[in-house]
């Protein structure tokens, strides 16, 4: 069993990536919006939506971890945008883990990194728009990429990913030209994450 966490910045593919992950793995994905829009439905994007957010997910990876011998998947697909310059950010990453390796489960962290031109661009893919009520707005979402893009370090050289988390395998995988499936076929290659979805 383990926790597999896709990070990235907004519209880099990781919904897209884990997505194909899931169709290839005994794996369920979690999707970064699907906890913020559940709150954010009623209360807006504040700041106790968030944290309600990362409450319930950190309650849901507990769950998960402990009951290993009930899932009804074996892995956990999770994607996640992380400012590294912020050190709450950092440390959110490092508390999911624990909640896995002290249940003795593995983790791995995935960072997807492209251009900021691809990233605009696959912000209005069909896709993306259908799962993520709030990108609608495309000015809106749009204009949050460039803020966030000048404002946070939303990805950092593989050499530096791997040394911040030395305890977790790390992958940094360009996808500016690889296609979502290329890119699950990676991930599965690399952490020799077995056993296909049962049919």
């Amino acid at each position: 069993m383990a926790l597999i966490v896709i990070i990235g910045g907004q519209a880099v593919g990781k919904m897209t990536v884990g997505v194909e992950l899931e169709k290839q793995i005994d794996g369920k994905l979690l999707y970064n919006h699907q906890t913020i829009d559940l709150y954010a439905d009623f209360l807006g994007y504040t700041e106790e939506t968030f944290k309600l957010s990362d409450f319930t997910r950190k309650k849901l990876f507990k769950a998960f971890a402990e009951n290993s011998q009930t899932n009804l998947v074996k892995h956990l697909i999770f994607t996640v945008m992380i400012a590294f310059n912020e050190e709450a950010d950092r440390l959110f990453l490092r508390d999911i883990a624990t909640i896995f390796h002290e249940q003795e489960q593995a983790v791995y962290f995935v960072q997807l990194v492209t251009d900021l031109q691809t990233r605009l661009k696959r912000n209005t893919t069909p896709q993306r728009l259908a799962a993520k009520p709030s990108k609608r707005d495309i000015a809106f979402s749009q204009q949050e990429i460039l803020t966030s893009h000048e404002k946070y370090q939303l990805a950092i050289p593989a050499d530096d990913f791997a040394a911040l988390y030395p305890e977790i395998a790390c992958l940094t995988i360009d996808n500016t030209q690889l296609s979502p499936e290329d890119c699950s076929t990676r991930i599965i290659d690399t952490f020799k994450l077995k056993g296909a979805r049962p049919c």
